[in-house]
């Protein structure tokens, strides 16, 4: 019961163990991955802080060159003097001046014809929408075969407030990819500028108008309430440009309209961390399998070991079963009846102590006629004959041979008679063998011996005992006799 216990707490222990193990790499799994996210989240907020103050200062010099010459154009329009070619050289910047008509009216650039700007997203923000301030227009060509620029307009107004016509500046479209293409992050990943309306100005990767669905890529609304919740922050969501899931780190550009947007999929920005959590969960697999597989050999060496145990036990038993039992009839031999009879002599105090000693009659007639197989019969049915009669707590034991012993401990003297009695009749009892009953040929002789009266020791008493019997064979067999000190001969029982 003890090792089934044990075995018990032992599978419990390696259910915890296993238990414990996989819940510590669940933990350092979930802990190394919002690291990872957390890291990449610090990494690109930095990446696009910093994109956000190289394009203010970048844009912010065009506009501080256009809103220079924004303010001189407002002067001479409230009638100051203003020499428009000596700002211009002044400023040393392209600048394109258009009036309200969407004419060119004044650019550096000489002998070019004038253009028509009425379509231009810059000119309709400020014309149609009454855009106020300054206004970054989509990647453009200002000029016939002009390399594409990203516009930069503000307008100057007359003395009633009336639009007098737009600045326009301009940074080169290839300068800012080529600044924004060392700067990228992953394949997958994607940097982009994004106009207050959600325009995509600036991407890399670049899309095409075909590969996006639209006319011109565009922020979703959704994306577009995270990109202006804040001047910086942190959303996940799929971008309208390509419909990729992505984490998105923005970052505001100072005095403009624009969003500086680095955006990563989490699977790019995971797949190190995967590779990891693969690593240490397949570890983790084969501890955990390790510990099971040694609780489980455990389990099985304890098991074995019990079996053997068990087996020596029983072997031991038998052993001691053997050394203490007839072989024949399984009564108990010489020793063990020496062991038990001293015991009951020296608990026995006041009490009396009973051996009765008995030898078959004819057994040698029977195991020479018939042979030693009919005489092994005889002697197992005589002591299963004394099973019957005696008591519980009364040993039987086959003496050697034909001779027999009863010990009775705690036994009342004035019941000697009726044992005998008792004993006689159980031995007198068939014994049939091969159509034969050998009761016909044997009979029992036997004698007693009480203590204290015969002695108070287990050879005292066999003794006595055996010389009654010897007395009862010489008065007739088939007789059980008692001799007293006075050596009175007193016959209990005869047949």
């Amino acid at each position: 019961m003890r090792g089934r216990f044990f075995l018990h707490r032992l599978v419990w222990l390696s259910v915890l163990v296993s238990l414990g193990i996989g819940a510590l790499v669940a933990r350092g799994l979930w802990v190394a991955r919002e690291d990872v996210l957390q890291s990449n989240h610090e990494v690109n907020g930095s990446l696009a802080h910093t994109l956000a103050v190289g394009l203010e200062w970048a844009l912010g010099d065009v506009d501080h060159k256009v809103q220079t010459m924004a303010l001189m154009l407002s002067y001479s329009e409230l009638g100051h003097d203003v020499n428009v070619h000596e700002v211009l050289q002044l400023i040393d910047s392209p600048l394109l001046l258009v009036n309200p008509q969407g004419q060119e009216v004044h650019s550096q650039v000489r002998n070019i014809a004038t253009l028509d700007y009425t379509q231009r997203d810059f000119y309709l923000a400020f014309v149609r929408d009454g855009h106020q301030g300054v206004f970054v227009g989509e990647p453009q060509s200002l000029r016939p075969l002009g390399p594409p620029v990203l516009p930069v307009a503000r307008a100057w107004r007359r003395i009633d407030g009336r639009l007098a016509g737009l600045v326009v500046g301009s940074i080169p479209l290839e300068q800012m990819e080529r600044w924004l293409a060392g700067l990228a992050v992953g394949p997958a990943s994607a940097i982009a500028l994004v106009r207050t309306d959600g325009r995509v100005l600036v991407r890399l990767p670049e899309v095409s108008p075909q590969s996006s669905g639209q006319a011109a890529p565009h922020f979703s609304e959704a994306s577009l309430r995270q990109l202006y919740g804040g001047a910086t922050g942190t959303f996940e969501g799929v971008a309208g440009v390509d419909g990729v899931q992505r984490m998105h780190n923005f970052q505001q550009v100072r005095h403009m309209p624009l969003v500086v947007d680095v955006a990563q999929p989490r699977n790019e920005i995971l797949a190190t961390w995967r590779h990891y959590a693969l690593e240490f969960g397949v570890f983790a697999v084969l501890l955990i399998g390790a510990n099971t597989g040694l609780v489980f050999l455990f389990v099985r060496e304890l098991k074995r070991r019990r079996q053997v145990q068990a087996a020596l036990l029983h072997e031991k038993e038998r052993m001691q079963a053997m050394a203490q039992q007839d072989a024949l009839t399984g009564l108990s031999n010489r020793l063990h009846l020496q062991e038990c009879a001293e015991q009951v002599l020296r608990q026995a105090q006041s009490r009396h102590v009973a051996l009765l000693y008995l030898d078959l009659d004819g057994f040698k007639q029977v195991n020479d006629t018939l042979g030693h197989e009919a005489g092994d019969y005889v002697l197992c049915h005589f002591a299963r004959q004394l099973r019957q009669v005696a008591r519980l707590r009364d040993t039987v034991c086959r003496l050697g041979g034909d001779e027999f012993v009863l010990l009775l401990p705690e036994f009342d003297p004035q019941g000697l008679t009726a044992l005998a009695e008792r004993v006689l009749h159980a031995c007198s009892e068939p014994c049939w063998w091969q159509g034969q009953n050998l009761q016909e040929r044997l009979g029992v002789s036997g004698g007693v011996a009480m203590s204290p009266q015969h002695g108070n020791h287990f050879a005292q008493l066999l003794r006595q005992a055996d010389a009654a019997m010897y007395r009862a064979k010489q008065g007739g067999r088939g007789r059980i006799c008692i001799c007293w000190s006075e050596g009175e001969c007193q016959v209990l029982a005869q047949l």
